[in-house]
């Protein structure tokens, strides 16, 4: 025979379940947090411009980013999708998948010596597998631009 939970217990428990749930959202504050922080990562580079183009077009696709470049257009490169673990929601983790726009622009003051290095991160969200991907500006991932930043600086020849 099932046994009753006494009054007290059921409304500690339910109190618990809330407090449980209401942790999967994210608070108002830490949304626009989020919001305002931008997904990408810059540096200057002493390189000409092309030649640091043709260097980093080379470093995305070789191991260990192995990105793959899917567009090139006057200085602007843009990758292929790579998947991560999302974020915890409704009792589950979601699917994150983030391609990058590597730019690389001409210094004003020497445009044939030095360049700036531009990477932004653009990501993309689903519940599960099979659904469509929703792009998702409220969730930048300014980590995953400064990781891959570093990563294409740590594999530029150096000069």
């Amino acid at each position: 025979m099932p046994t009753r939970l006494p009054p007290a217990a059921r409304a500690t428990t339910a109190l618990f379940a809330l407090i449980v749930l209401a942790g999967c959202a994210p608070t108002p504050a830490h949304e626009a947090a989020a919001s305002r922080a931008g997904a990408e990562a810059a540096a200057d580079v002493a390189a000409p411009p092309k030649q640091l183009l043709a260097e980093v077009r080379r470093v995305l696709e070789s191991p260990p980013l192995s990105l793959g470049v899917e567009s090139e257009d006057r200085g602007t490169l843009v990758t292929g999708w790579k998947r991560f673990q999302g974020d915890w929601h409704i009792g589950r983790h979601w699917q994150d998948r983030t391609r990058y726009r590597v730019e690389v622009i001409p210094d004003w003051d020497d445009p044939a010596g030095h360049a700036r290095l531009r990477v932004t991160a653009e990501t993309e969200q689903r519940a599960a597998e099979g659904q469509r991907w929703d792009r998702e500006p409220r969730v930048p991932r300014p980590k995953r631009a400064q990781d891959t930043l570093r990563q294409i600086l740590e594999q530029l020849p150096k000069t």
